[in-house]
């Protein structure tokens, strides 16, 4: 096993180019996406309707600016009209007592952002003046909003910050994740090719046949994909906390244990794909097609969150990058421990002895 997996090595030495291109296209998506060192906020033009007095307008836009990544101005109707028709903002909202309206000129995921945070704030307004009315007093508004500001209790998950009513948006670390869990992927498929490439020779045949034990032989191949696939992750994720200044946290234990699974969970992927391919130039043809499917189910391109169409979503279920980019949200973000990760965690582990049983079982039968 440790002369193979010596080979796979040697040969990446004299070949480093492919996992070189990888991690250059990697930082190159990233910092186009997701921007270095500030994430620059989007700016939302905000209408008032007749109802809302002047005095409550800079209330609403207190309120609205603590959306993260979000720059919300108090503007005249009109001109937000113009600015969502020149294409300077994606989209208007227009604050009523009552209710919201978006004026849009492009859809973008930005869009649903926004959206559930003001429902957000709706909702809490709605749940004060139900309590108004049900108390009688003229002055319970006042007592409600000031106990707000200074509870006398410290939680750690208010309205609009707690993973299921409302997700936080990230967009560097949306980006850092999606792309690196994307691009792993090409680097890990591919460093298995070699096995591809013997099989059409014939050549994996007699190495299966020589004194080598089985095991032995796919073991070196895996684990050489492996490291590769971890050490591709974890130097770019430690580049872009010390040199582009993202934010990942300082929780690497559990960042390193996501990385592991979801490597382990592609290279047992790669091993299903390899044994349903007869030529190394059928890898090169399927690998991007799945690759590219896994990314836009999983939200690597854009938040799974934001998705509403239920066939997606379960489809979505079947994908690892979903359940890898839940796990680093998980803790980066919202803060998470190991134990909330466990799930995602256990479903990658059963997705790869799945597809490592099936791909290992169709090598087996050729």
């Amino acid at each position: 096993m440790f002369h193979i997996f010596t080979l796979q090595w040697q040969r990446f030495r004299r070949k480093p180019l492919m996992v070189l291109a990888m991690i250059a296209m990697t930082i190159v998506f990233i910092l186009f996406i997701g921007g270095a060192n500030s994430e620059p906020q989007t700016m939302i033009p905000v209408s008032f309707s007749d109802d809302i007095v002047d005095s409550e307008r800079s209330g609403w836009i207190d309120q609205l600016n603590e959306l993260d990544g979000f720059k919300f101005a108090d503007t005249e109707y009109e001109q937000s009209k113009e600015r969502v028709a020149l294409g300077n903002s994606s989209f208007g909202v227009i604050i009523s007592e009552q209710h919201y309206t978006f004026l849009v000129g492009t859809e973008t995921p930005n869009q649903s952002i926004v959206e559930q945070f003001i429902s957000s704030l709706y909702w809490e307004k709605e749940k004060i003046d139900l309590a108004v009315s049900a108390s009688g007093d003229d002055e319970a508004s006042t007592k409600i909003e000031k106990s707000l500001k200074n509870p006398p209790i410290k939680v750690e998950s208010v309205i609009g910050e707690s993973e299921k009513d409302f997700f936080i948006f990230d967009n560097q670390l949306q980006a850092l994740f999606g792309m690196t869990l994307f691009f792993a992927i090409y680097t890990i498929v591919f460093s298995l090719s070699e096995v591809a490439e013997e099989k059409q020779r014939g050549s994996w045949d007699r190495l299966i046949l020589s004194p080598v034990r089985k095991w032995q032989v796919y073991l070196g191949h895996l684990s050489s994909a492996f490291v590769i696939g971890m050490a591709q992750m974890i130097v770019i994720f430690l580049m872009f906390q010390v040199l582009f200044g993202f934010d990942i946290g300082d929780k690497w234990l559990e960042i390193l244990l996501i990385c592991a699974f979801y490597t382990f969970a592609i290279v047992s992927l790669g091993m299903l794909i390899i044994g349903l391919v007869n030529k190394a130039s059928q890898l090169s043809a399927i690998v991007p097609i799945v690759a590219v499917s896994m990314a836009m189910l999983g939200g690597a391109y854009w938040p799974i969150e934001i998705v509403s169409n239920n066939m997606v979503i379960i489809a979505a279920k079947a994908v690892p990058i979903t359940y890898a980019m839940d796990a680093l949200k998980s803790v980066t973000i919202y803060g998470n421990d190991l134990a909330t990760i466990t799930q995602p965690l256990v479903v990658l582990f059963f997705m790869g002895v799945l597809c490592m049983g099936i791909g290992i079982n169709l090598m087996e039968r050729r």
